[in-house]
């Protein structure tokens, strides 16, 4: 079988010994784009993540050695078919998730191939594939939940899955007064202790929704979910429906069920895919089709489910109406 490999195990690399019944087809690359990251001292391949095509070396082997290579990649990685641009197909492995032991650490390596790593002089932190950066003047003071409409809105991460034409955060510092540019993403202990010091029964629901998608800090928005709704609180999520994309290998909507989400609000934004990418810009292949699946999964857990579009010329309020209608959810333009 055909086995392609892009790290240490190349020619030349540290683990190459292991390839030593190997048969060496050919130098060649990933006909789709994957996200390559460097790991230290060695690289890892995020399946979900469409950066760049992934440059490697063929080899054809048999079981015994691909036992071998399982037991040496360990249980980060899983093992999935790709094709090759050479027209081939081999086994390759893929990272199950970012190790936490090196999540702070690891960055992208934009071009995909593995030795460019010590050269690369556009490090991009794997957080950063999100992250909107801003300077912010000295003494700002983050805000981590406003009051509006008499809902109380959590703003826990300013990174997000898109970069819409439309998005307020390119024309201003935020809504209704609040600046909502954070310093930092907020830990857990920091939102719970500024909920635990308002009211918060006082308020018709809890809304995370601020100047990111909150999606792209789930494990926060779980435990925070969680821990307003044991204390009978109404809780909704505002979303671009990316949760999966950017949480891969999560069951995201039976997550948030579990946690006790009442309420999410999904942004629909284009009547196709094509004005879809053209308006909303995702940084993920599949967006448009992603969000349309969470909606419909959202839809069949039981979670109240409404769809929304921005008021622009370019898209069809009446057609996207349609969409959520048949689809089983509310719908609102705003």
């Amino acid at each position: 079988m055909y086995i392609f490999v892009y790290g240490t195990l190349m020619r030349g690399c540290v683990s190459h010994d292991l390839m030593e019944n190997a048969v060496f087809i050919c130098k060649a690359r990933t006909s789709q784009k994957y996200a390559m990251l460097d790991l230290g001292p060695f690289p890892g391949v995020l399946q979900n993540r469409n950066i760049s095509f992934i440059n490697g070396e063929i080899y054809n082997i048999d079981k015994q050695l691909l036992c071998k290579l399982d037991e040496y990649e360990g249980n980060w990685y899983f093992k999935s078919e790709v094709e090759l641009d050479n027209g081939m197909n081999a086994q390759m492995y893929f990272l199950k998730d970012i190790p936490s032991t090196v999540k702070e650490t690891s960055f992208v390596i934009p071009s995909g191939i593995w030795e460019d790593k010590r050269g690369d002089n556009i490090k991009t932190v794997i957080g950063n594939i999100l992250q909107t950066n801003r300077t912010l003047p000295q003494g700002h003071k983050d805000t981590l939940a406003y009051e509006v409409h008499n809902n109380l809105y959590l703003n826990i991460t300013n990174k997000c899955s898109a970069s819409c034409t439309f998005c307020i955060r390119d024309l201003c510092d935020g809504v209704f007064g609040y600046d909502l540019w954070l310093s930092k993403d907020p830990t857990l202990e920091e939102m719970l202790s500024h909920l635990h010091s308002l009211d918060l029964h006082k308020y018709k629901e809890i809304v995370f929704t601020g100047f990111g998608e909150p999606t792209a800090s789930f494990s926060i928005l779980l435990a925070i979910t969680k821990w307003l709704h044991e204390q009978g609180i109404k809780v909704r999520l505002d979303t671009n429906g990316h949760a999966a994309l950017i949480n891969p290998g999560i069951d995201v909507v039976g997550e948030l069920k579990k946690a006790g989400l009442d309420a999410v609000s999904i942004s629909l934004n284009a009547q196709n895919e094509e004005l879809y990418n053209q308006l909303c810009r995702p940084k993920y292949a599949g967006s448009y089709q992603a969000m349309l699946t969470f909606t419909r999964q959202c839809i069949a857990a039981g979670i109240s489910t409404r769809m929304t579009v921005v008021k622009v010329p370019e898209i069809d309020i009446e057609t996207c109406e349609q969409i959520a209608t048949e689809m089983g959810a509310s719908f609102f333009a705003r």
